[in-house]
């Protein structure tokens, strides 16, 4: 197993950093910041509230009416995602469930075929297609191939800490799958346009976009943010680059987020992460494996070899 192992070794440390450095940003799952009560911008959106009787729709700032999308898809609590990662060199696909009714858990299999460690990664994931789950406490990787035919554990298993090193600081590695932190990072920007009306995957939506700049998040406390969450995600920004970040968001007839993009230039190099979100409210099952080895402990035996 000496040379499984290494080859282990060198495989898992490089997914690691590959899924990091695509989806890395808030690193608090359970203290997502609470939604604006004033208008961030002057444009006008269609009031999501019905009218009281006799009286005309009122308009409301796009702002105001995120404000609005962000309580609905709460409560929605759960969707399936399609997402398309890109970041520098590397493309990622992704396809799954993902929860955020207790902190962000969620069961996803991730394309790998467009990235330049696919082939790497063969040995251990036994292809191209990667399964990981997301707890509340950690995210694992499904093995597969020579690893698990030699009697090796199934999944391998990356603590807060393992992902925090490895994205230079941030935690939560599934930020950029999280639809209701994304519109909340889209108002704190300040500045939400709204666009107008397009189709998304067959449905009607309203398109609002808006740039989030280090001076943006400087001044997010007065967005609905408290000062701690405006330092993690300074943190977290810092970490990777960003100086300016973009984000869209499209929103259907019911106020729930069908798509979001954000693009930004990183460390990594530019990166461009667009979700498709449907079927609200779809059970997920995300609970951690038994069988599993931790990251630390492929690397003790990776040294030992």
């Amino acid at each position: 197993m000496a040379g499984t192992r290494n080859t282990a070794v060198a495989v898992v440390l490089a997914a690691l950093a590959l899924t990091a450095t695509a989806c890395n940003n808030n690193d608090d799952k359970s203290a997502a910041p609470a939604a604006p009560t004033t208008a961030a911008a002057t444009s006008a959106t269609p009031s999501a509230a019905a009218p009281a009787t006799g009286a005309k729709p009122q308009k409301v700032s796009p702002a105001v009416f995120l404000e609005q999308v962000t309580q609905k898809t709460s409560a929605a609590k759960s969707a399936k995602v399609d997402e398309l990662i890109k970041v520098g060199e590397t493309t990622m696909k992704g396809k799954g469930a993902v929860s955020w009714a207790d902190g962000l858990e969620a069961d996803l299999t991730m394309d790998l075929s467009g990235s330049p460690m696919a082939k790497v990664m063969e040995p251990v994931t036994g292809g191209p297609n990667v399964r990981y789950l997301y707890t509340k406490d950690a995210m694992f990787m499904r093995m597969g191939g020579k690893i698990v035919q030699d009697g090796g554990p199934q999944w391998v298993r990356y603590s807060k800490a393992d992902l925090a090193k490895a994205s230079g600081g941030s935690t939560d590695q599934l930020q950029s799958a999280d639809p209701v932190q994304g519109v909340r990072t889209l108002i704190a920007s300040g500045k939400v346009t709204e666009v107008g009306q397009e189709t998304v995957n067959g449905k009607d939506a309203t398109h609002y976009t808006g740039v989030l700049s280090a001076a943006d998040v400087a001044k997010a406390t007065s967005q609905g943010m408290t000062q701690a969450q405006v330092e993690r995600l300074k943190k977290n920004l810092d970490a990777a680059g960003v100086t300016s970040d973009q984000i869209d968001v499209w929103v259907d007839a019911d106020q729930l987020v069908v798509k979001r993009r954000e693009q930004a230039e990183t460390k990594a190099g530019t990166m461009d992460i667009t979700v498709n979100y449907s079927d609200y409210g779809t059970p997920v099952t995300a609970s951690a494996p038994t069988d599993f080895i931790d990251l630390a402990d492929i690397q003790k035996a990776g040294a030992t070899s």
